[in-house]
């Protein structure tokens, strides 16, 4: 009876230390309101890192000013070939190099064609900058060269223009005579219409321009013809 007792006596000892233990260390369950308050605290997880604002919109970067003839005209070109196998549009007319050569002015030589957009819409504009400069004094020519492979809508082109519209042209023909000309002034044959040459008076190339003149191009174009040597 006394052994009994003495083991009934330490079995509620150990039960009573197992509940001490269970009192002072109380299990943990971590919730997600405590997993977000740790990683959101600065003493537990670092320094907040605050998201930096993005710009509502990218800057605009200004258009740089386009410089006509790279602001001055070449001191030496191509020379104009002696011979042209470019068509005349009309009885008695001058050939290609004749025109340019025997008058003593700048010639503005323009490649277009019948089925470009941007070479239609810029013939005005060339036709009021030969009438404007010619006005003031400057010996200036506009000489339109169609690169057109089918001369029927060349002709269809010009039969529907205006007065002032552009009633004459000279005509390349496609084949190797059209491909050998251009090189030798410096154009590539496959290149984008309109191009355009600016010649002096002698018949050399002294500036070349990809693509179509803008209204703002006069100005610089009268530049280059007052302070050309």
């Amino acid at each position: 009876m006394g052994r009994l007792s003495a083991l009934i006596g330490l079995v509620c000892l150990v039960a009573a230390a197992t509940v001490g233990c269970d009192d002072t260390k109380p299990k943990v369950t971590v919730t997600n309101e405590r997993s977000q308050a740790i990683l959101g605290s600065p003493s537990a997880a670092g320094p907040t890192i605050t998201a930096l604002p993005v710009a509502a919109a990218t800057a605009t970067v200004p258009k740089k000013p386009r410089q006509l003839c790279g602001g001055h005209l070449s001191k030496s070109g191509p020379e104009l070939p002696s011979e042209s196998p470019a068509r005349r549009s009309a009885a008695g007319e001058r050939d290609l190099p004749e025109q340019i050569q025997s008058r003593g002015h700048y010639t503005w030589i323009n490649f277009w064609a019948a089925w470009c957009a941007p070479c239609k819409e810029e013939i005005p504009r060339l036709l009021a900058w030969e009438k404007k400069l010619s006005d003031s004094g400057v010996a200036f020519k506009v000489v339109f060269l169609s690169l057109d492979d089918d001369e029927r809508q060349l002709t269809s082109f010009l039969d529907k223009q205006p007065p002032t519209g552009l009633r004459r042209t000279y005509w390349l023909a496609d084949g190797i005579k059209r491909t050998d000309w251009l090189k030798a002034v410096g154009v590539k044959p496959d290149s984008e219409l309109p191009v355009q040459l600016l010649l002096d008076p002698s018949g050399h190339v002294r500036c070349t321009i990809g693509g179509a003149i803008e209204d703002s191009d006069y100005d610089q174009l009268r530049g280059l013809l007052n302070g050309a040597d």
